[in-house]
């Protein structure tokens, strides 16, 4: 286990927030999570800082009232609206739709709106929202190439103190950009490191996610590093670490 002294110096050096949107059976601590509310529960709530309740694009049953409803329940600091995959005035049909029933719900944390292609046209089609958290979606599978210029476009559009979003992206091919840009990006989701350290392990018996979530956790404090200025920094000596 690494030391909180040691890990906070990573997270306050990281430029951007990476959320965990795995299963681990919140055995390992991480500052971020994110999750669908089939998934979400107080014992992620209380494993990390800050929780963002997503949609379930793939679910079209999830409504952005469950959303809220989860969020409220589970004291979540952000809640997304739903996502639609269709186009883009059906995205932001529904997203109009979201606001308006965020307007009158008891939930009253921050609001992450997941725009679809073009983006800079669908944000202007609800009505360029500078207060509210904005997501990339329909990415999850693209080249990070892809996803640089859609943030650098959207980036362009919305300014510097707007927030955000890449849905389901990870740092591989984007650590290097956001290293030299660090208002490029705030936010990303993946649950890579979870994934692929439950397809290394073939241990069998029991606990085995607890061996794979800590292989995940050394991932992601890998990948925070990776986004973070330390790999720009002269190495430091034995006597100054």
């Amino acid at each position: 286990m690494l030391r909180d002294e040691y890990f906070r110096r990573l997270v306050d050096g990281a430029h951007i927030e990476l959320y965990l949107s795995a299963i681990d059976g919140a055995r390992i601590y991480w500052p971020w999570r994110m999750q669908p509310p089939k998934d979400a529960s107080s014992r992620y709530r209380n494993a990390c800082e800050k929780y963002i309740i997503d949609s379930d694009p793939l679910d079209d049953a999830v409504t952005t009232e469950d959303v809220l409803d989860c969020a409220v329940a589970v004291g979540a600091e952000v809640a997304s609206l739903q996502d639609v995959y269709q186009n883009k005035s059906a995205t932001a049909d529904s997203l109009l739709e979201g606001l308006a029933i965020a307007d009158d719900h008891d939930f009253d944390g921050a609001l992450l709106l997941p725009l679809q292609k073009p983006y800079v046209e669908c944000w202007e089609e609800i009505g360029e929202p500078t207060t509210h958290l904005l997501g990339i979606g329909g990415l999850k599978d693209a080249r990070p190439t892809e996803r640089l210029q859609a943030t650098r476009e959207l980036r362009t559009a919305v300014g510097t103190d707007v927030w955000v979003h890449g849905f389901g992206w990870g740092v591989d091919g984007l650590a290097e950009a956001i290293r030299d840009d660090p208002q490029l990006l705030d936010s990303l989701d993946y649950s890579t490191p979870m994934q692929q350290a439950a397809h290394n392990d073939a241990s069998s018996g029991d606990e085995v996610m607890s061996v794979a979530a800590m292989e995940a956790a050394t991932k992601l404090v890998q990948d925070l590093r990776e986004v973070s200025e330390h790999p720009d920094h002269e190495t430091l000596t034995q006597a100054t670490l």
